[in-house]
């Protein structure tokens, strides 16, 4: 599950590094840590949101990197991935969000296997995800994606 994330980060910072393109529309990413020393509303530079829609594998991510990142409460990484989205049926998939710099993160929560609410809209999409991390930090993503990657 955490290597998913990971891989759809990654290929969200190849694509952004590999494709300078103008975004048709942004993509709006916003994290709500509900308790905890990182707690409160943080929200990614839309134009380094990527969405992207895997065949294989089957899956649906909205996710970003800061590169540019400084100081260890800043903003660096974060995703919402939904598994298998193409299937009728509840969707579940996980949560990733990371602070610091992007040389030494100061914090990294994960939460898996969460209920994932995804509304397709057009060519993109509506995400959001709650849950708990294995040390009770409370984690909120919602994305909406305008612009999606297809692979």
């Amino acid at each position: 599950m955490k290597q998913l994330i990971r891989c759809a980060l990654v290929l969200a910072g190849a694509a952004s590094l590999g494709a300078a393109r103008t975004h048709a529309a942004p993509n709006p990413w916003t994290v709500i840590v509900g308790n905890g020393p990182y707690a409160g509303t943080y929200k990614a530079k839309s134009d380094e949101v990527m969405c992207l829609h895997s065949k294989q594998p089957k899956m649906y991510a909205a996710s970003f990197r800061d590169f540019a990142a400084k100081g260890a409460r800043a903003l660096g990484e974060g995703g919402i991935k939904v598994d298998n989205p193409d299937a009728p049926g509840p969707k579940t998939g996980d949560l990733h969000v990371a602070f610091g710099d992007d040389a030494k993160r100061s914090v990294v929560y994960d939460v898996y296997s969460v209920p994932i609410t995804f509304t397709p809209k057009g060519k993109g999409a509506e995400l959001a995800g709650a849950g708990k991390t294995k040390d009770g930090i409370a984690i909120r993503i919602t994305a909406s994606c305008v612009e999606v990657e297809t692979m």
